[in-house]
């Protein structure tokens, strides 16, 4: 049956947690949302591991409460076998984070949006019947399939990491055999990796990470052979689920890491994993659809409440999705430098990259060293750092901040470690001792520690922020 195109502020089509966390906010805001997502039940329930920074956008959204209690697994951290080497890696400060499924963590974030207003309507729609609906702003959140992403975003595919991801579900009768078993593990070997997490207390996923173009998979009738034999590569994972029963799968899946060229258009944007997909090793998928359907929603919220602001949003979206990504696989290719088990391997080579150092760190700690052994201070203005307007992310809405603007970065930079550099140069100049300077910005900006400040301070001496005679 066709879907009623009914007029609204907001269309958002998909159902995920990008989809979720946008309608969600908007409709939070006063905004008139509508979203189309696919019927229910129709796709296999994919595991998915959240970190406990996940929280943030769970407050932000009001629905911790929720997510609390739909039954997930709450992760205490990552147990690694890493390029040979063990790892036991708990959440820092006791933190826990979450082992949930695509389906399950969907359907409480979304009954969370229609609760919030949004209207919802199941069933799929075509890149033209999006574009017609009678709303001021389209969000595609329709993930690896891009409803827009395909005809209108540019999609490219990331060279040397075409990965496929082979999943399944397992149960033992008894306890596994871990010392820590809400973590999920992870285990490179010769032709991959994989990796592991709790679905409850008797079933486990289990996913292998292949290059079907490099990957000596192994020979048999079946997707369950192939998977099998992949599996029996592990050492670790192999030997834990030996007395373990496969009792749903494979599911196999597209993991390449992609992105789109064009994020965004006159009237559209392009969200969560239909906007770029990074490589499940990170174990951020859930909270960049999370932080990008937050993004989306500030944007056109933004571009409703004030129309004049609309191409700076929608500018700002834009840079803001190219520099996840790029961070993304940056850090991707940092840990997939550490995971050959050997030199030269068809799946290995060419995925990992060498970390690039910090490009002001010998200067800021030169800069520090400076500052510490001097009886005094004479600061001024440097001339290479202007004050210039940037758009700024708040809550729910973009505006336009004064920050200090260079040639290294034309965005403009407001906060080291949390201290207000904005602030910090105004007032530089006017002391000669670093503790009444330090004084001075806490009665004019408040408390911050005195690290962070120095840090900060060294900093802006190091980027010729400011210039120390």
């Amino acid at each position: 049956m066709p879907i009623e195109s009914t007029a609204c502020d907001v269309l958002v089509v998909g159902g995920g947690p990008a989809a979720a966390t946008a309608a969600r906010l908007l409709s939070l805001w006063g905004r008139d949302v509508v979203v189309v997502a696919k019927p229910d039940g129709n796709d296999p329930e994919l595991p998915e591991s959240l970190t406990p920074s996940c929280q943030r956008f769970f407050d932000l959204m009001g629905i911790s409460p929720e997510v609390n209690g739909a039954g997930f697994v709450r992760s205490s951290g990552h147990t690694v076998w890493w390029g040979g080497e063990f790892r036991c890696e708990p959440f820092s400060d006791g933190a826990k984070g979450w082992q949930a499924t695509t389906g399950r963590l969907s359907r409480v974030m979304l009954e969370a949006a229609v609760a919030s207003g949004a209207r919802l309507h199941r069933g799929v729609l075509s890149a033209d019947e999006v574009l017609a609906w009678p709303a001021a702003y389209r969000l595609d959140c329709t993930g690896r399939a891009g409803v827009l992403a395909r005809p209108l975003g540019t999609r490219r595919y990331e060279a040397g990491h075409r990965t496929v991801a082979l999943v399944g579900t397992w149960r033992r009768a008894d306890e596994w055999a871990l010392d820590n078993p809400t973590h999920t593990l992870l285990e490179s070997y010769q032709d991959g990796w994989a990796w592991s997490v709790p679905i409850d207390r008797r079933d486990r996923a289990l996913a292998v990470m292949v290059d079907p173009k490099t990957t000596a998979l192994t020979k048999g009738t079946g997707a369950v052979a192939v998977y099998l034999g992949e599996i029996a590569k592990t050492s670790h994972l192999a030997e834990l689920f030996r007395s373990a029963d496969l009792r749903h799968g494979p599911h196999g899946w597209d993991a390449s890491m992609y992105t789109a060229e064009r994020p965004a258009g006159d009237s559209w944007l392009l969200v969560g994993d239909a906007a770029s997909f990074v490589d499940p090793l990170s174990s951020a998928g859930v909270k960049k659809a999370m932080a990008s359907g937050w993004l989306a929603a500030v944007t056109v919220n933004t571009a409703l409440g004030s129309p004049a602001l609309k191409d700076t949003a929608f500018t700002f979206f834009t840079t803001r999705e190219h520099e996840t990504y790029a961070q993304f696989l940056a850090l991707t290719e940092r840990y997939l430098l550490d995971g050959a088990p050997d030199a030269n391997n068809p799946f290995w080579d060419g995925r990992g990259a060498l970390a690039s150092g910090d490009a002001d760190r010998d200067a800021v700690i030169e800069a520090y060293a400076r500052i510490r052994q001097a009886s005094s201070v004479t600061f001024s203005a440097g001339p290479g750092a202007q004050l210039g307007a940037r758009p700024a992310l708040r809550e729910r809405e973009l505006v336009l901040e004064q920050r200090l603007v260079d040639g290294a970065t034309p965005e403009g930079v407001r906060f080291v470690d949390g201290v207000d550099v904005v602030v910090l140069t105004r007032l530089a100049p006017g002391y000669q001792q670093v503790p009444d300077l330090f004084d001075a910005y806490v009665q004019h900006a408040g408390v911050v520690a005195l690290p962070a400040f120095l840090k900060a301070l060294s900093t802006a001496v190091a980027r010729g922020w400011l210039l120390d005679a």
